[in-house]
């Protein structure tokens, strides 16, 4: 009893010395990068939104960098190969998530044959990336990829998402601090999401390389050529998606209880799934 009570006392005393430690950092950061006019924190344009695009792929990919964006600048760069791989994408800032929302929901809930809709987020961005989401939801807007990064306090995964690949890495004792972190995230209850947590330090070992912390996560380019092809996976050639059904896509979402099959992976994906959290309709 004595020595869990010691482990809790300094579990607390880091938290309380951890706290202000990076506060003071992100501030310093803040004012470093915003005296410089770093384009990693430019915002995204809110006015380029639109459900279709005359992209070589149908579909739109919406990037949200980290806190503060001085963290995530690998998600500006994953934006600009996911534009060279014929899918239009557009980056925003993280403090635009609700702002993101609501332009989405407002051109999306009009247009019911709108092209696939990807949202991409890395950290506290991962997290509003799935707001954004649930936003969505109340339009019964379809979102056919949801991927996050490293997310360190997830929403749970609403039903109207189709497919979600969450990329994240354990780190022992730094699990407990939300700054240093990437957790699992959980589906809605009896959500027909195809929904898959890998840790890439167990999971997707192709996709880990020494020093990957936290903070570069996505500026590797293991992780964006693996993002990309999850992409291009929903996001079909344009001649391709003219011969599919015109028949609307955005149609109210009934949660229907459906399990995938423990040895089933998303598509693309090179991961061992019998090791990888996978699951449809289910929490993990």
């Amino acid at each position: 009893m004595s020595f869990s009570r010691s482990i809790v006392r300094w579990a607390a005393a880091a938290y309380v010395i951890a706290v202000p430690f990076m506060v003071m950092m992100v501030l310093m950061l803040a004012i470093m990068f915003g005296a410089g006019g770093c384009s990693s924190i430019k915002p995204g344009n809110v006015q380029a939104v639109a459900p279709v695009s005359s992209a070589p792929r149908a579909g739109n990919a919406y990037l949200l960098r980290g806190f503060l964006g001085i963290f995530s600048t690998g998600i500006d760069n994953l934006g600009g190969e996911i534009n060279k791989s014929g899918v239009n994408a557009i980056v925003f800032q993280d403090d635009q998530w609700a702002l993101l929302a609501e332009t989405l929901r407002t051109k999306y809930s009009k247009a019911p044959n709108s092209e696939p809709l990807v949202l991409i987020g890395h950290s506290y961005g991962a997290d509003d990336v799935v707001r954004v989401a649930r936003e969505l939801k109340r339009d019964n807007i379809t979102v056919d990829l949801l991927v996050t990064l490293d997310p360190v306090t997830p929403p749970t995964i609403p039903s109207n998402v189709k497919r979600c690949i969450n990329l994240y890495q354990s780190n022992g004792v730094w699990d407990t601090l939300p700054w240093f972190r990437g957790v699992p995230v959980e589906a809605s209850k009896n959500a027909q999401t195809e929904l898959a947590n890998y840790d890439i330090r167990v999971d997707r070992t192709d996709l880990f390389e020494p020093g990957l912390d936290h903070f570069n996560i996505e500026k590797k380019e293991k992780i964006h050529q693996e993002i990309i092809k999850q992409v291009l996976a929903s996001c079909p050639p344009r001649t391709e998606w003219a011969s599919r059904s015109t028949a609307p896509r955005n149609q109210p979402i009934y949660a229907s209880p459906r399990v995938t099959p423990n040895n089933a992976s998303p598509v693309g994906m090179n991961a061992q799934p019998a090791a990888a959290h996978i699951a449809s309709g289910q929490s993990n």
